[in-house]
């Protein structure tokens, strides 16, 4: 007669089979997803809570409490509280290169991609400004690897945006300018909610983007003869 224990354990063997397992490799990539998932609902309740009342008034235990999580399991995602703000820093950025391309790529004309690519770059700004505030205010507490990193994502942001000034140049859609600067330039405006939020509290979001986009455009497109 069969045993409890080995019912059991037929009955998970049938259970692993019917949900696709195939052994550590996929268990590892599952481990890796819910990772990352708890990772970006984590940078979710950092940017809320930085909103609401910015970073210095956060404490691990709140940002534990409002995660849904253990004190003891958000320490398995950070070292220190500056970590936070680096793995907020690293979810701003996240997919947006490929986000940037998508969205020029759907559009014919190198004017009409180079907006597409800035606006995807500039809303996703303007919604995490807060925590972008708060990064550059912190940013020389970073870890020296985390500031490489974000340099360098910058810099191949900044040179997606480049290549499309250029081929706009070269197709004659734009003036000859110094795509590199524009580039920064483009970037730079994207912060300004978080630099200069002050200034922008009784305009609408579409309204600044079609004020800044006129100002990038204006430096690009040939003078009407």
């Amino acid at each position: 007669m069969m045993t409890l224990i080995e019912s059991g354990n037929k009955m998970a063997a049938r259970l692993s089979v019917v949900d696709g397992a195939k052994g550590p490799g996929r268990n590892r990539d599952a481990k890796q997803e819910r990772s990352r998932r708890r990772r970006q609902v984590l940078s979710e309740v950092v940017m809320q809570l930085v909103r609401e009342k910015g970073f210095a008034g956060i404490s691990i235990n709140e940002v534990a409490e409002r995660a849904s999580i253990s004190v003891g399991g958000l320490y398995r995602h950070i070292a220190t509280k500056s970590d936070l703000l680096e793995l907020v820093c690293d979810e701003i950025n996240l997919g947006l290169l490929e986000e940037m391309k998508e969205a020029a790529a759907a559009q014919a004309g190198v004017s009409a991609k180079l907006e597409a690519a800035v606006r995807t770059y500039w809303m996703r700004h303007w919604e995490c400004s807060a925590a972008i505030l708060v990064a550059y205010r912190e940013y020389p507490s970073f870890s020296e690897e985390a500031q490489q990193r974000y340099r360098e994502e910058e810099r191949r942001l900044a040179e997606y945006l480049g290549d499309l000034i250029r081929a706009g140049t070269i197709l004659g859609e734009f003036r000859e300018v110094d795509d590199r600067v524009l580039a920064y330039e483009i970037i730079l405006l994207s912060h300004m909610r978080a630099l200069k939020g002050y200034a922008f509290k009784d305009r609408e979001r579409d309204d600044v983007f079609a004020e800044q986009l006129d100002l990038i455009l204006s430096r690009l497109l040939p003078a009407a003869e």
